[in-house]
């Protein structure tokens, strides 16, 4: 049986290396147990008491919480590792920042972090391990009943390879999933350090008054001037953002890192100056990373955050340049078959190329990483072992921080299961592919969870032979991820789950998403080629699409432009001559 209730406490999360022993803690029998939660302070209750709740909705016991010392007996203490300086077997680990340690003995186990803000990690993964808790979506924690637990003494310790793990996805910004699934936003966060994000250039710069008065400001594209980008060499550009970034940083002087980076395009300064710092540094971003360098030395106090993307991508020359201390760089992955390894695939060899450049230079590095279909976000995208693959590759760079970013907006392409799984890798990269897929399909689908295992297994084999990026649309795989007898395979698997289960359950309605991931890749194929009717799915998609009329799916965006099934279905009737 499983109970499921949404838990309203502030927590973060841990992963436990198993603990080899042939001695056991026996923490609860026949559903009791004599064991007490023990806090060294009232700092800890918030931890404390979700360490109750789970508890007690697995076995119906409510374990008792009170204030005591780590040298309690038949006892879970939690405190942090400074409150254990009397206790060899833990103030000997090495714990990081976000680092967690569980130590099990026969009357008492001790949950540890680094500090008192890091406790939920140890408390959450030790619920995760031990009493099968588990938070896959917004619906709050799954946790099943059980009647024992006995717990092998010894001590663990797990140090996550990245500190901070960003991840797009609606439901990694509930709360809930937020404390167990360990993400911890680098920028959108109510405590982020950052005064800004990216694409900031024109923050510090008004455009419609300095375009008319000094157009040398802007770059200079075929011998004009235009606003699509400033001109980094320009003197004068530098000390008015200089002036102004200085003021944002006195209204907010709390925040460490401000962000000044290029416009979201690939428009290039072909000035005298900015095309000799290019020739110098060989980049045609060096004229901007001579700038942010020049910001960073003035600031040293803060951090001074720019991106690696687009014509920013490589790096300056080692020997020609070095980087301020205090520079950091959002390294934009916009390269590259996603379905593929990063470490390996030659589809990455400028975005590996440029990136160890970067490692070079400094250890100071975001990783963005694009894991989605911007243009299509219903149409499936089997990417799974390629972000795996790359998490993989990132650790070991050295990386310690990343960005991944999918669907914030609501659906999306298995943006449940995709949010789960790009979650626990990132926390983990070594936790097995497959049992996560099959850890979450056996919650979101039910008596369906083979079926959809298999229709993403497909999906995944019939990828690799396809150049897989966050642009392509459904046509792009046509001949093949998206052939006629492929999607006729897809939809044999959707409808065989479909007739499992319920359908006024839960796993109808998480069905009938995948379904109408398939339906809108068939009407994309069918739209672009007219007389292709034979896509391997109903041979007309748009009725099959109006079937979704009285769901809740109507509202769903189908691309980042926020535009929805409903649009797309009423544009498409317009272009068929139907309304």
């Amino acid at each position: 049986m499983i109970v499921r209730t949404k838990m309203l406490f502030a927590v973060v999360v841990l992963i436990v290396l198993p603990m080899l022993s042939f001695t056991q803690c026996l923490l609860v029998n026949n559903k009791k147990s004599n064991f007490a939660i023990v806090i060294p302070d009232a700092g800890y209750s918030s931890a404390a008491f979700e360490l109750q709740e789970v508890i007690y909705r697995a076995t119906t016991f409510k374990m008792p919480v009170r204030q005591g010392t780590i040298t309690c007996s038949n006892c879970i203490v939690i405190g942090q590792q400074s409150d254990f300086s009397a206790d060899p077997s833990i103030r000997s680990e090495k714990l990081s920042k976000n680092g967690v340690l569980i130590g099990v003995q026969k009357n008492r186990i001790a949950l540890v972090s680094q500090s008192k803000e890091k406790i939920g990690y140890s408390v959450t993964e030790f619920l995760k391990t031990y009493f099968n808790a588990e938070v896959f979506d917004t619906t709050g924690v799954v946790v099943d009943l059980i009647s024992n637990v006995k717990i092998p003494e010894g001590v663990s310790v797990y140090n996550p390879p990245f500190e901070y793990r960003d991840l797009y996805y609606k439901s990694a910004f509930d709360s809930t999933f937020m404390e167990w699934n360990k993400i911890n936003h680098i920028w959108a966060s109510k405590n982020s350090e950052w005064g800004n994000w990216v694409h900031t250039a024109y923050e510090f710069i008004f455009v419609p008054t300095y375009y008319k008065s000094n157009p040398e400001y802007f770059a200079l594209i075929n011998n004009k001037r235009v606003t699509t980008q400033l001109c980094y060499s320009n003197p004068d550009v530098y000390q008015i953002v200089l002036k102004n970034l200085k003021e944002k940083i006195k209204k907010a002087p709390e925040k460490k890192i401000w962000s000044f980076s290029q416009l979201d395009n690939n428009d290039i300064c072909q000035c005298d100056n900015c095309h000799k710092a290019d020739q110098r540094l060989g980049t045609h971003g060096a004229a901007l990373f001579e700038f942010v360098n020049r910001l960073a030395n003035d600031i040293p106090d803060k951090t001074i955050a720019t991106l690696a993307y687009g014509f920013s991508l490589k790096p300056p020359a080692a020997d020609k340049f070095k980087l301020a201390p205090n520079v950091l760089i959002v390294y934009c992955v916009t390269q590259g078959n996603k379905g593929r390894d990063m470490a390996t695939d030659v589809s990455f060899n400028d975005m590996r190329l440029f990136l160890t450049g970067w490692t070079g230079l400094t250890k100071n590095i975001i990783i963005w990483d694009y894991i989605v279909n911007f243009p299509n976000l219903l149409m499936p995208l089997p990417n799974f072992k390629g972000i795996a693959d790359a998490l993989k590759y990132y650790r070991s760079l050295g990386i310690k921080e990343v960005f991944l970013q999918g669907n914030a907006q609501k659906g999306g392409d298995f943006a449940g299961l995709r949010s789960y799984v790009a979650a626990q890798l990132l926390w983990n990269p070594d936790k097995n592919l497959g049992q996560l897929i099959k850890h979450y399909s056996d919650y979101a689908y039910g008596p369906a969870s083979n079926d959809i295992q298999q229709l993403i297994n497909d999906l995944s084999s019939n990828g690799q032979k396809a150049f897989i990026n966050y642009y392509f649309s459904p046509d792009s795989f046509s001949k093949n991820m998206f052939a006629p007898d492929k999607m006729g395979g897809y939809y044999n698997e959707i409808v065989s789950a479909l007739k499992k289960v319920s359908a006024n359950s839960r796993y109808y309605d998480n069905l009938l998403q995948i379904k109408l991931g398939l339906d809108y890749t068939n009407a994309e194929l069918q739209r672009v080629n007219k007389n292709a009717v034979n896509t391997g799915g109903p041979s007309n998609s748009l009725m099959e699409l109006q079937k979704y009329s009285n769901t809740k799916l109507m509202d769903i965006p189908i691309n980042e432009g926020n535009k929805t099934l409903k649009d797309y279905i009423n544009s498409y009737n317009k272009a068929s001559g139907k309304n």
